[in-house]
C-alpha cells in the first residue's frame, strides 16, 4: 500500500528523519500539499551521507550494530523510543502510542507498525497522526534588543530524553502498583516543615528510574493513575536537542517536562486517554510569560484506504460548553451542615453546593462521509485542567480555558491562519488570543472557549492550541497542564450543527431552569462524543475526602492557600469575597497556610462542619481533593505471552508458551494482590477469563487483533469466601458421611454435583479456598504452591496491603506476590506454525457490580506452537509445496499475513523436526546456488521486542531465537534470499548440518 508521510520535521530534524528513512530501507512517501506543521518532503532527504547515519546510530542506538540500523532493526528501547513496538496504551478503546520524543502517536510508520490512535481497539481505523507539546517563554536576562534569544519556544523533538543513559526511558505502571499508590506515603519518610514540625513526604518521587529525592532509593514513592500508565522525562536543553536545528537554531529555555500518559479500562472512561505534563524551570533563573501549546494532527479513516486523511473537516467548537453535574446525596461536596446565620440564603440542613458547573474545553475533526460505515467515531482534544492562580497576584489564568487556537489545512500561510513555523511566530501565536472568546478575564461565561468557524473545504486538517500564560515561573517552580485525546461515536453532519443546538439549549435552560437537566441529557444523547468529554471532566473532579499529610482548607469554599517564606513577618492579606461581606482581614504568616475564597464558589473548597466547628484547629474539617478517583477492575496478570515476558534469555522464564501442537499459557497473581484504587482500597478480585484469537491475517494498519477477533475459551472463578464471622471457608463441602474403615478422612466430605454444559452431564466439584474453576467445562485450576513468592532485597515476600471486601470498617490484610507460573492453562486446539493470540483478563465483583480488564494484544505477543526437537535426521518443510497468492483474500488460511514494515513478505515456510543442539540450514537452487543460511542462533523478531531486565537486574535482549528452547524443533524462513530479494517459483534443495550429521531434502515454491 502507499504509505502516508514518512517523517515530520517539526518533531525531528531533517538529518534525523533521514536516518529513520534510511534505516527503514523504504523510500520517502510523497507529501500531500503544503505540510501541516513541517511535514517533510522527499527532497529534504537527498544528499544524506553515510557519516550522518553513523553519527545518529552512535547517538541513539549504541546497543545495536550499524548493520541493524541500516536494516531497520534498531532496538525499540533505543533513545528515542520510536522504533519497533514501543509503549502503547491498550487498556481502553483508544490504542495510542506514547514516545519520549516530544510527541505521542506514530508519525514514523516506516520504522514501527504501532498505531497512532486507533479506535475502537486495534481496528485499523486511525484518528491521530501526531500530537506534540510546545512550551514558550521569555528569558528576562536577555536584552529586549535580541528578540531571537529572548522569546523562545521548545517544540516537538526539541524535547529529548534527559540523557542517553538506559535509565532515561519510558516506565509502565498502574493505579495501585507497589510504591505507586497516589497521595500515600508509600515509603514512610518524613521532612521538617518550615514551622518545625515533621510532615510525611508524599509522592515525592517521579517514576523515572532515578533517585529524585536523594534518599538512596529509586521510584520508592510515586503516584500512578489509571489501569495503564506510562511516565517519562524530557528536557529541551540536551546536546541532542540543540544539535538538531529545524528552520532555525534551537535555543533552549532550560526546561524539564515530566509526562504521565494513562488510560482506563472501565466502560464509562475507556474512550479517552489522559496526558499530564508538568513543566519545571531548571534554568536557574526566572522565566517570564510561560505558555504551553499542543500542535496536533488528527486524521479520520481506515488505514487500508489510500489518503484517508484528505477528506476530513474540522469541528473547532465541538465538543465544548458549560454543563451541570448534580452531586449525589451522600457526596461530601454538598456541605449540608453549615451555620445559617452566616449563610442566610441557605436554610440549615440544605446544601451549600448541590451541583457543579463543569466546562468542557475541546475541539476536533470528523470524516466527511464515514468511509462507508468504517469510520464511525470523531476524535477531539480536550483541555482537562491546568495550573490556576485565583489570588490577587494574577500570575496565571484564573479559569481553565484556551488561550489561542488555529485550525488549518496544508498550504495555509501563517499570516492567513496557518501554522507558526519559527519561534517568533509560535510565541506570538501562543500569547495571543486567536479564535478565543476573551473579555479580559472578567469571568464571563464564554471566556476561554473557541469561537473559530469550521473550514468549508475538505482536507488534511491540523491545529495549534495554547494555554497560559504564567507570568513569572521561578527556578524549580512548575506549571501543569492536563489534556485528553478522546474518540467517541459521531459524524460530521451532526457535529456541524452543534453550535446552533448548544446555543438553543442554553437559551431554553435560562428561560426554563426546571428543564435544564432534561435538555442537557437530550443533548448528551444526541452527541455521544460530548457526553464522553463531560465524563472525562467528571472523572477528573474525583472526590473530596479526609486525608492526612496534605494542607487542607479551613472553611467552606476557601480554595486558595497563602503562606510566607520562612522567617517572614506576618502580613495582612487583601480580603476575599467572603471576608469583604463581614469586613474581615486575616493575616498571612510563615507558620501555617491561610485559606481564602478568591473565586466566590463554595464548591471549590470543601469543609466538613461536623468536624471543624468548635475545633481548636479549623483545618481538621478541611477535605482533600482526590482527582481522577475511580473504581477499576483488577489489573490483568502478567503472562508468558506478554511482550515484557516473552523472550529467550530471561532466566526467570518458567515455560515457553509455544509447544508441539499446544499452547501452555502461564500467568502470575498480580490481579489478586492489587486493591481497588478507589477510596475503599478493597481486594475485590473474583476470577480470570482466557481469550484467544485464531486465523488473524494482519489486516492493513492493524497492529494486533481487533475487538471482535477475540473468543472466550475459559472463565475461571476463584473459590474465596468468608462466613458471617469473617472466617475463611476452607472448601465447598456440603456435608459429611461416615468414613470407611481404614479409609481417608477426606473422603468423609460430601461435595455438590454441578451440571457441566460442555459435558452434558453432572460432575462432583471439589474446591478448596484459592482454587479456580470453569463452570462451562468443569475444569479446576489450582495454584502451583511449589513456586516461592517474589522476594525483595531483604529476602522478604513482596506483599500488597488492602481491605477485605465488604467488611466495614476496613480490615487490613496482606497478599504476597507470586511469579508467572502460579497458574497454567493448556490449549491443545492449535496447529504448529500458525499464529495465535491469548489474553488473560481479570474481573472483580463488588457491591457496585462487576468490571473486567480489557482483552488486547499486539503482534509481538503472538504465539506459534512448534514441533519438538528430534534425535533423528527427519527434517521436513511445511507447507510443501508452498503456494503464494497474489490476491491475499484468496488465501485458504492465516498462514500468510499481510506484509508490513517489520515483516515485508508476510509469509514463510517452516522446517519441522530439527534436531537437539546447534544446527545450520542451507537452502540451494537446483543449480547449486546458495540462497540462504539459517542457524539455531539467529535472532528473529528483534525489531518488535524490547530489551528487558531480569529479576537480578540484568538487562537482556528482548527477542526470540530460532531455537527458542531446548526442545524447539522448528525454524522459520521468510522466503528472502541472502541478497535481500524475494525468491521465485522453483524447486529448492536444503541441507541440515548438526551433531547428527547432514540431512538433505527438497521443497517447492509456487508464486
Amino acid at each position: 500500500m502507499k504509505r502516508r508521510r514518512a517523517g515530520i520535521s517539526i518533531w525531528l530534524g531533517s538529518a534525523a528523519i533521514a536516518c529513520l528513512a534510511i534505516a527503514s530501507g523504504s523510500a520517502m512517501a510523497q507529501s500531500h500539499g503544503e505540510r501541516p506543521e513541517g511535514v517533510a518532503t522527499k527532497g529534504e532527504f537527498e544528499g544524506i551521507t553515510p557519516e550522518t547515519v553513523r553519527m545518529l546510530y552512535k547517538m541513539y542506538a549504541p546497543p545495536a550494530s550499524l548493520d541493524e540500523v541500516t536494516r531497520g532493526r534498531v532496538s525499540p528501547d533505543a533513545v528515542p523510543d520510536v522504533f519497533g513496538h514501543g509503549s502503547v496504551l491498550t487498556v481502553g478503546k483508544i490504542v495510542e502510542k506514547v514516545t519520549n520524543f516530544g510527541f505521542n502517536a506514530n508519525p514514523f510508520q516506516n520504522v514501527s507498525s504501532d498505531p497512532g490512535g486507533q479506535w475502537p481497539g486495534q481496528s485499523g481505523v486511525e484518528f491521530l497522526f501526531a500530537q506534540t507539546i510546545a512550551v514558550g517563554g521569555v528569558n528576562p536576562g536577555i536584552s529586549p534588543g535580541d528578540p531571537v534569544s529572548r522569546r523562545r519556544v521548545s517544540s516537538g523533538t526539541e524535547w529529548r530524553p534527559a540523557s542517553l543513559q538506559p535509565e532515561d526511558r519510558i516506565y509502565p505502571s498502574y493505579d495501585g502498583a507497589v510504591n505507586g499508590v497516589r497521595f500515600s506515603n508509600d515509603d514512610g519518610d518524613t521532612y521538617i516543615d518550615q514551622d518545625g514540625s515533621r510532615k510525611p513526604f508524599i509522592d515525592e518521587d517521579f517514576l523515572d528510574g532515578r533517585d529524585n529525592d536523594g534518599d538512596g532509593k529509586v521510584d520508592e514513592d510515586y503516584g500512578a493513575v489509571g489501569q495503564q500508565m506510562f511516565s517519562l522525562v524530557m528536557r529541551d536543553d540536551t546536546i541532542e536537542a540543540i544539535q538538531f536545528s529545524q528552520a532555525e537554531p534551537h535555543v533552549p529555555l532550560g526546561l524539564e517536562c515530566q509526562e504521565k500518559a494513562w488510560a482506563y479500562s472501565i466502560s464509562s472512561l475507556e474512550n479517552f486517554n489522559v496526558f499530564e505534563y508538568t513543566i519545571i524551570n531548571r534554568s536557574g533563573h526566572e522565566i517570564d510569560s510561560v505558555v504551553v501549546g499542543f500542535p496536533i494532527d488528527m486524521d479520520c479513516g481506515p488505514v487500508e484506504k489510500s489518503n484517508y486523511f484528505t477528506d476530513d473537516l474540522d469541528n473547532p467548537q465541538f465538543p465544548s460548553g458549560s454543563f451541570t453535574y448534580v452531586l449525589p446525596d451522600d457526596d461530601a461536596r454538598r456541605q449540608k451542615k453549615h451555620d445559617p446565620v452566616l449563610y442566610t440564603q441557605f436554610p440549615a440542613g440544605t446544601s451549600l453546593c448541590d451541583h457543579l458547573n463543569l466546562r468542557v474545553n475541546g475541539f476536533g475533526i470528523a470524516d466527511d462521509d464515514g468511509d462507508e460505515g468504517k469510520t464511525t467515531g470523531v476524535p477531539s482534544l480536550l483541555l482537562i485542567n491546568h495550573t490556576l492562580d485565583l489570588s490577587d497576584h494574577h500570575n496565571g489564568p484564573w479559569r481553565v480555558g484556551w488561550r489561542a487556537f488555529r485550525s488549518y489545512t496544508g498550504g495555509t500561510p501563517y499570516t492567513q491562519g496557518g501554522p507558526p513555523r519559527i519561534d517568533q511566530q509560535r510565541f506570538e501565536f501562543m500569547t495571543g488570543n486567536d479564535n478565543i472568546d476573551n473579555d479580559d478575564q472578567s469571568k464571563g461565561p464564554r471566556w476561554g472557549f473557541i469561537n473559530s468557524e469550521p473550514g468549508d473545504q475538505k482536507g488534511d486538517y491540523a491545529a495549534w492550541c495554547a494555554v497560559g500564560p504564567w507570568l513569572h515561573v521561578l527556578p524549580n517552580a512548575s506549571v501543569q497542564v492536563t489534556i485528553a485525546f478522546a474518540v467517541a461515536r459521531g459524524n460530521y453532519a451532526d457535529n456541524a450543527q452543534y453550535p446552533v443546538r448548544y446555543a438553543a439549549f442554553k437559551r431554553d435552560s435560562a428561560a426554563n431552569p426546571q428543564r435544564d437537566l432534561a435538555n442537557q441529557a437530550a443533548l448528551f444523547a444526541q452527541y455521544p462524543a460530548l457526553k464522553n468529554a463531560f465524563d472525562a471532566q467528571v472523572a477528573y473532579e474525583g472526590i473530596w475526602e479526609h486525608r492526612a499529610g496534605f494542607p487542607v482548607t479551613s472553611w467552606h469554599g476557601r480554595e486558595t492557600s497563602e503562606r510566607l517564606p520562612r522567617g517572614s513577618l506576618p502580613q495582612s492579606n487583601d480580603q476575599d469575597c467572603r471576608d469583604s461581606e463581614i469586613g474581615n482581614f486575616r493575616p498571612v504568616t510563615a507558620d501555617a497556610y491561610t485559606w481564602f475564597d478568591f473565586d466566590c464558589d463554595y464548591c471549590t473548597g470543601i469543609w466538613d462542619a461536623e468536624l471543624g466547628v468548635g475545633a481548636a484547629d479549623p483545618t481538621i474539617g478541611g477535605m482533600f481533593h482526590k482527582v481522577w478517583n475511580s473504581s477499576a477492575p483488577p489489573p490483568n496478570p502478567t503472562s508468558n505471552a506478554s511482550v515484557i515476558y516473552n523472550y529467550t534469555d530471561n532466566p526467570d522464564r518458567l515455560i515457553a508458551p509455544g509447544r508441539d501442537n499446544k499452547i501452555t499459557l502461564a500467568w502470575n497473581n498480580l490481579s489478586e494482590t492489587t486493591p481497588d484504587p478507589s477510596d475503599k482500597k478493597e481486594f475485590d478480585f473474583r476470577g480470570y477469563k482466557i481469550w484467544k484469537v485464531s486465523n488473524w491475517t494482519r489486516p492493513v494498519g492493524s497492529p494486533g487483533p481487533a475487538e471482535d477477533d477475540w473468543a472466550l475459551i475459559a472463565d475461571f472463578r476463584m473459590f474465596d469466601y468468608r462466613n458471617t464471622n469473617n472466617v475463611q471457608i476452607a472448601n465447598n463441602a456440603i456435608g459429611k458421611k461416615l468414613p470407611p474403615v481404614g479409609g481417608d478422612p477426606a473422603d468423609t466430605l460430601i461435595y455438590p454435583r454441578v451440571w457441566i454444559p460442555q459435558l452434558r452431564d453432572s460432575l462432583e466439584i471439589r474446591l478448596n479456598s484459592g482454587d479456580l474453576w470453569d463452570r462451562q467445562s468443569g475444569r479446576i485450576m489450582r495454584p502451583d504452591t511449589s513456586l516461592q513468592c517474589v522476594k525483595d532485597a531483604l529476602g522478604r515476600c513482596v506483599q500488597d496491603s488492602g481491605c477485605v471486601l465488604d467488611i466495614s470498617p476496613c480490615r487490613k490484610v496482606g497478599r504476597a506476590h507470586y511469579p508467572i507460573g502460579r497458574y497454567r492453562y493448556e490449549d491443545p486446539e492449535v496447529k504448529n506454525g500458525f499464529l495465535y493470540f491469548y489474553s488473560v483478563t481479570a474481573y472483580d465483583s463488588t457491591r457496585d457490580g462487576m468490571t473486567e480488564g480489557r482483552r488486547t494484544a499486539v503482534e509481538a505477543e503472538g504465539v506459534v506452537p512448534q514441533t519438538i526437537a528430534r534425535a533423528t535426521r527427519s527434517v521436513w518443510v511445511v507447507p510443501n509445496p508452498y503456494k503464494g497468492f497474489k490476491n491475499l483474500s484468496e488465501r485458504p488460511s492465516s498462514w500468510d499475513l499481510t506484509p508490513n514494515s517489520t515483516d515485508p513478505t508476510g509469509t514463510h515456510v517452516d522446517f519441522y523436526g530439527l534436531p537437539f543442539g546447534a544446527w545450520t540450514i542451507r537452502i540451494y537452487t537446483v543449480s547449486g546456488d546458495l540462497v540462504q543460511e539459517i542457524r539455531s542462533t539467529d535472532a528473529v523478531n528483534q525489531s518488535v521486542r524490547s530489551p528487558v531486565t531480569s529479576s537480578t537486574g540484568t538487562s537482556l535482549p528482548g527477542y526470540n531465537r530460532q531455537q527458542d528452547n531446548p526442545n524447539d524443533g522448528q525454524a522459520r524462513w521468510n522466503l528472502i534470499s541472502r541478497n535481500g530479494q524475494d525468491v521465485v517459483s522453483g524447486i529448492y534443495l536444503f541441507t541440515v548440518e548438526s551433531n547428527l550429521g547432514t540431512q538433505r531434502g527438497r521443497f517447492v515454491i509456487i508464486r
